[in-house]
């Protein structure tokens, strides 16, 4: 025998004894399995038992799933209830919305126009309180003035009622002096005198004016004096405008000035400055 047949030899022997072991393990391990699924093994049930118990579990969910599958159905008719009337609220309260947003745009509007109202109104209010100060000052201003002249009206009001008396004082006296002119004039026709006739120490035509007035003396300086022959006690009438406002008494006297007294019986105005003196009127 050749080495390759030995070789091939060997190879059978040791093939056969690991078949063998591999007959003698699957020996070992064999079940009827047929007892396993009925009967089971180790006290476990059996597969039948087990498909049965899967079966009436599975059965019992399908039950399960179905009432769940119609309270789903149920809960979606619901909802979908719900959402319908959720639709309804929101399109009204996009409708309310929408009104609102016109109602706020007009608003805004009608705030715009107010605020513009109320700027005007209180540029015009600030127009109308300076206004009022200006017209404030002006009636405090004219307050005072009318104050000031009925001060004056009182003053004046009692020099007229004291120059009323004072008329009524020269009209007694014109009177009088009417009654002894109109005397005078008969007693002169009678006796036969020329009232033109100068009298000897009478003053001779002169006429100067009034240069300064001592209110509170009652007495005068006049621009004629003893050159144009005035003497003391010479008398002077006065005269505005050829009207008839007093008489004056000669009391001092120099060469182109001379001073007189105010005769207060025959004023009939108040002396000024720069009125007429004369020595006769006629």
């Amino acid at each position: 025998m050749t080495l390759l047949g030995k070789s091939f030899t060997a190879v059978i022997l040791i093939l056969s004894t690991v078949f063998m072991a591999l007959a003698l393990a699957v020996n070992a391990t064999h079940r009827n399995w047929r007892d396993v699924a009925v009967s089971g093994i180790n006290g476990q049930p059996g597969l039948k038992q087990q498909i049965e118990d899967i079966s009436r579990v599975n059965e019992q969910l399908r039950e399960a799933r179905q009432r769940t599958l119609a309270d789903l159905d149920r809960e979606q008719a619901a909802r979908q209830t719900a959402l319908a009337a959720l639709q309804t609220q929101l399109d009204q309260l996009e409708g309310t919305l929408q009104m609102s947003e016109q109602s706020v745009q007009q608003l805004t509007a009608e705030n715009t126009e107010l605020s513009q109202t109320a700027l005007s109104s209180a540029r015009e209010l600030e127009r109308l309180t300076a206004e009022n100060a200006g017209l404030r000052t002006q009636v405090r201003t004219e307050q005072q003035d009318r104050d000031t002249l009925f001060a004056q009206a009182l003053q004046l009001t009692n020099e007229m009622n004291t120059l009323r008396g004072f008329k009524q004082q020269l009209e007694e006296r014109n009177k009088q002096l009417m009654t002894q002119v109109t005397r005078f004039e008969e007693v002169v026709t009678a006796k036969g005198i020329d009232i033109n006739e100068p009298l000897d120490g009478a003053p001779p035509e002169r006429n100067g004016n009034i240069l300064q007035i001592d209110r509170p003396t009652s007495l005068v300086l006049v621009s004629i004096g003893y050159d144009e022959g005035l003497r003391k006690g010479h008398f002077l009438e006065v005269t505005r405008e050829g009207r008839y406002v007093g008489k004056l008494k000669v009391r001092d006297i120099q060469p182109d000035r001379a001073v007189a007294e105010i005769m207060k019986d025959y004023s009939e105005g108040i002396l000024k400055e720069g009125d007429r003196v004369d020595t006769t009127l006629d």
